[in-house]
C-alpha cells in the first residue's frame, strides 16, 4: 500500500489486487456492499491518518479511482464551509464508487483525462486476458444483453472487444462492465489494440461471451 500526502486535507492510497484480496475486498466489492466498503475505507484511513489530523470529527469524503492493478483512493476533509451542501456519506460511496467523482471540477478532469490514456470510448472497451480460463470465467460473470463481443488470439494471449449496442442498460451500466471485466484482465487503448490486431487471429467474430458460455457450460 502505497500513501502520498497531497496536502493538509487529502491522502492519496494506492493498493494493487493482491492488497485488496488479502483484506478480503474485491472489485465487485466496490459496486455492491455499501457498508462493508464504508467501513473497509475507515479502517484504511485509521492506518494511514499517523498524524491523526483526520481524527477530529471532521467530515471526510472518499474518492475511488479503479484499474487493473486495483484501485487509487483519494480521502479528503471537507472544509467546513461546505458541510452543509454536501449529501450524506451513504449518497456520496454510492457515486464515488462508481467513478463519477463529485468532488471538483480539477478532479473530474483529472479522471476524464486518465480515462483517455487507458480507455477507448465509453461504451467499448477492449480487454487482454492471459489465459482462455480466464476468458471464459469473464464470459460467466458477464450475462449481459446487448453488449457484443469478439475474441482474438496473438502469441498466447487473448483479446475481448466489448461494445454496447445501444443505451438501454437494463441489467448493467458500461462503467459497471468495465470494471467486472477488469478482474479478469487489463484494458487496452485502441491504439495498442490496432496493433494487435494486424497480426492476431480472430477465434470468436461475434456474440463471444455467448458463445463461450456454451462452450464451457
Amino acid at each position: 500500500m502505497e500513501v502520498h500526502r497531497i496536502s493538509e486535507n487529502t491522502i492519496r492510497v494506492t493498493m494493487d489486487a493482491d492488497e485488496l484480496k488479502e483484506r478480503g475486498i474485491t472489485m465487485l466489492d466496490l459496486l455492491g456492499n455499501k457498508s462493508q466498503i464504508q467501513k473497509f475505507f475507515y479502517q484504511i484511513l485509521s492506518e494511514v491518518d499517523t498524524d491523526h489530523t483526520f481524527a477530529k470529527g471532521d467530515p471526510v469524503t472518499f474518492q475511488v479511482m479503479p484499474s487493473s492493478s486495483g484501485l487509487e483512493l483519494l480521502i479528503s476533509k471537507v472544509p467546513d464551509s461546505d458541510t452543509d451542501t454536501r449529501d450524506d456519506s451513504s449518497d456520496q460511496l454510492r457515486d464515488l464508487l462508481k467513478g463519477l467523482g463529485t468532488e471538483s471540477d480539477t478532479d473530474q478532469r483529472r479522471t476524464e483525462i486518465n480515462d483517455q490514456d487507458k480507455l477507448v470510448s465509453d461504451n467499448r472497451r477492449v480487454f487482454k486476458l492471459e489465459s482462455i480460463d480466464l476468458v471464459a470465467a469473464l464470459a460467466d460473470a458477464l450475462k449481459v444483453d446487448g453488449l457484443a463481443s469478439s475474441l482474438y488470439t496473438y502469441r498466447h494471449e487473448y483479446y475481448l472487444d466489448l461494445s454496447y449496442l445501444d443505451d438501454n442498460y437494463v441489467e448493467l451500466k458500461p462503467e459497471d462492465t468495465w470494471v467486472i471485466a477488469n478482474e479478469y484482465g487489463n484494458g487496452m487503448t485502441e491504439k495498442q489494440f490496432q496493433k494487435i490486431k494486424k497480426n492476431a487471429k480472430c477465434l470468436i467474430r461475434q456474440d463471444a461471451l455467448g458463445n463461450l458460455r456454451q462452450y464451457f457450460d
